[in-house]
């Protein structure tokens, strides 16, 4: 094992033709295990008291894990061996006797909440599906068969595209606790989803939207749930965009509506121009909202509503149309019911901040143009329809006044 007095630049530009430990000459046991694929491992390695035997205990991976933390960690370590203690049967014993539950919940801590937006769905389908088949289980215990158990079963009910969310976060969890150094081997690696996904192609028809418009003031359900069903309708965009929506987010002055990067999709800061109905909506809830800038419009103890509620209030309380319909069958609703009214597929895709047809590829790269003023004719023009349809029931469910508004530049 060559000795090396580690830096930070050696650490981020060495490269072998075969797998080479270098050992650090200011921390003694500490090592950088280099790959030929470039993968940079910190170890240690130090004799445990009870035989003199090697034990090698990895901390973490270059570059997550820097020169600084990884001497930091090897020092307290080195010093918890000095004083008898063998971290290696320790990490043996403590992988040993981790459950999958606790395995879950720390890939939520320490991954899913620091990555992903959709990390509540993700603990969300943990608890519910496959905690109570194989929670209790040791990780290191589970086998292939016990994933297929739970996804087979799932997809054989009809549930297909749920049995491949349920693998597609079982998968990740594992193998983000292999990559972590809790598993030695994933049980999902080589899984298959069962079934085909079925694309759906809902749209609901000017009918079904008038009967939905209608049932909403007698359906069992929080004025808030109403105002952000109504609010999908009248913007397209996505329900979890529309639970999450803050103060700061809203300019009343201009009727629009900026949603950041970090809340969208595509990582794209979007903004939606607000219709009279939509907006007036929106002022109803910051009226009740704290006055605080990142205060959410729509809560429930504080904390945002989760998309999730919405979709179960609509499947348990709103199936009024000709056929049963989703909280997501809305965007494409809204995309179809705009077409129809005239408007152009990029203008359609601006409003909706799809970056597909159009405006992917080099046109959607060099074309940088937001359509302002043709989004808000367009979002305008659909406002202008579901009025129609709500003033064509037995009740009114909406008022659709126009209103004064700053004029928004291009």
């Amino acid at each position: 094992m060559p000795r090396k007095n580690l830096t930070a630049r050696f650490c981020e530009t060495v490269k072998v033709d075969e797998r080479t430990d270098f050992q650090d000459e200011m921390v003694r046991g500490l090592a950088l295990r280099v790959s030929p694929n470039a993968t940079k491992t910190w170890n240690v390695v130090y004799t445990r008291e009870s035989d003199g035997a090697k034990q090698r205990v990895k901390l973490g991976r270059y570059p997550a894990m820097s020169l600084e933390k990884a001497r930091t960690a090897a020092l307290k370590l080195v010093t918890a061996v000095s004083e008898g203690e063998d971290p290696s049967e320790e990490k043996r014993a403590r992988k040993a006797a981790m459950t999958v539950e606790k395995l879950g919940e720390l890939y939520i801590e320490k991954y899913a909440k620091r990555n992903k937006k959709t990390w509540a769905e993700d603990e969300r389908l943990l608890k519910v599906e496959v905690y109570p088949e194989i929670g209790r289980m040791k990780a290191i215990a589970v086998k292939r068969r016990d994933v297929l158990d739970i996804i087979e079963a799932k997809a054989d009910a009809g549930y297909v595209a749920q049995s491949r969310q349920i693998l597609a976060v079982v998968r990740k969890m594992f193998n983000w606790a292999v990559d972590s150094d809790y598993l030695e081997t994933s049980p999902a690696t080589g899984i298959k989803p069962r079934g085909r996904a079925v694309k759906r192609d809902r749209v609901l028809s000017d009918n079904e939207i008038r009967a939905i418009w209608t049932a909403l003031p007698d359906a069992a359900l929080a004025d808030q749930t109403r105002d952000v069903i109504r609010l999908l309708f009248m913007t397209g965009q996505r329900s979890g965009e529309v639970c999450g929506m803050t103060r700061s987010e809203v300019d009343v002055d201009r009727a629009l509506w900026t949603l950041p990067g970090k809340r969208t999709k595509n990582g794209l800061t979007h903004v939606v121009p607000l219709a009279p109905a939509a907006l007036e909506i929106i002022e109803r809830a910051l009226d009740k909202t704290e006055d605080e800038s990142e205060a959410p419009l729509f809560t429930r103890v504080g904390v945002p509503i989760e998309s999730n509620a919405i979709s179960k209030a609509v499947r348990l309380k709103l199936q009024v149309a000709d056929s049963s319909w989703t909280p997501h069958d809305i965007r494409r609703t809204v995309a179809t019911g705009m077409a129809a009214l005239g408007v152009q597929p990029h203008i359609i895709e601006a409003c909706l901040n799809h970056i597909s047809g159009f405006r992917a590829g080099v046109a959607g790269v060099y074309n940088r143009n937001q359509y302002e003023p043709e989004k808000r004719r367009a979002l305008d023009m659909w406002g202008d329809h579901l009025g129609d349809l709500a003033a064509s029931s037995d009740q009114k469910i909406v008022p659709f006044r126009v209103r004064k508004r700053t004029t928004v530049d291009n």
